[in-house]
């Protein structure tokens, strides 16, 4: 309990909790005025000044705690924002009941074998595949090579492998590449390819949508592994919105983030909208751009230094310019996978 409170109580949220208090004691001090009475007038006669501090400061304490407290409540119930001019929700719920097209996170290979190996009956993907998804339309969806603006590859094995944040059009659910899948059947992931897999979700995410609310899961918070370790449910969602932002991409009706109510309450949900004044503070367009191009020799480097920027609420600038390094392949030949 302990812990979670140190957790939330940010510097951020004391500070806003601060202010809402001054704010408060001022307009009770202006209305007791225009009234004709003094706050030293509610006070015992004769006291004095180290007892009015006393009073004062203990005032301010409890109106900043109940500002905290309020503040945490109501960002628990969802956040509302903007980015690119587009409306973003926060929100905790059941993403297969939110109206949209429904973001489905699946390994490389895009696996349907639901039998708590390969994927598991409890996690998103299982509890789609197991009660929203006809099995051999699914089957046909998976195996077939639709329309994308990324290019697979082949695998060792013979099997097909799409690059991460590639999006199959499956009803109202998008079917997204999220993961590898290491020999022991875990979803694994490195924090570079995490962005450079959202970079090109929402690049394929424009592609398909067609005109109707995005709604996606906070993707990587399930049991998704992280080499060099799993960033915490903020950062995560730190990132989905600043590449988001990156991308450019605008979608008419909006993007929703469907949260449980276990994760939102471990997130510290009421610091979202400082994001945007972050970025807009530290990047502007008099920065530079985000710029596209091949694979290269700077992609680890530019793409782990994004990351930092997302979950710092900075950005990494090489060479003037702010860079972005998605996995682009220049033909519909299928070619052989690039060595994991």
């Amino acid at each position: 309990m302990l812990k979670q409170i140190a957790y939330i109580a940010t510097w951020s949220l004391v500070k806003k909790s601060a202010k809402w208090s001054m704010a408060i004691i001022g307009a009770i001090s202006t209305i007791m005025a225009v009234v004709g009475v003094s706050l030293i007038d509610l006070l015992p006669k004769g006291s004095g000044c180290l007892f009015r501090l006393f009073v004062f400061v203990v005032l301010f304490i409890l109106i900043a705690i109940l500002a905290a407290v309020v503040t945490y409540r109501r960002s628990r119930s969802g956040v509302h924002l903007a980015i690119n001019g587009m409306d973003i929700d926060i929100v905790v719920g059941d993403l297969f009941v939110t109206d949209g097209v429904k973001v489905i996170p699946f390994d490389e290979y895009f696996d349907i074998q639901v039998d708590d190996k390969v994927i598991s009956r409890n996690s998103l993907n299982g509890i789609f595949i197991k009660r929203y998804a006809d099995w051999n339309t699914l089957k046909r969806t998976v195996e077939k090579l639709g329309p994308s603006l990324l290019e697979p590859c082949k695998a060792g094995d013979g099997r097909i492998r799409y690059p991460l944040g590639t999006i199959k059009d499956y009803n109202e659910y998008a079917l997204l590449a999220f993961t590898h899948m290491d020999k022991l059947n875990r979803a694994r992931l490195r924090r570079s390819e995490y962005e450079e897999c959202l970079l090109n979700m929402w690049d394929e995410l424009d592609r398909m949508y067609a005109g109707r609310p995005v709604v996606l899961p906070l993707l990587g918070s399930g049991i998704t592994r992280f080499d060099g370790g799993k960033p915490s449910e903020d950062d995560l969602l730190r990132c989905m919105l600043c590449t988001l932002r990156a991308s450019k991409r605008h979608f008419k009706e909006g993007v929703v983030v469907v949260l449980t109510e276990k994760t939102a309450a471990r997130m510290r949900l009421y610091e979202v909208n400082g994001y945007i004044e972050a970025w807009e503070n530290r990047i502007g367009e008099k920065d530079g751009f985000i710029g596209r191009g091949p694979t290269s020799l700077l992609t680890g480097m530019a793409t782990e230094m994004l990351w930092t920027s997302c979950t710092n609420g900075t950005t990494a600038t090489i060479g003037g310019f702010h860079l972005r390094m998605p996995t682009i392949y220049s033909s519909r030949a299928i070619p052989a996978c690039p060595a994991a």
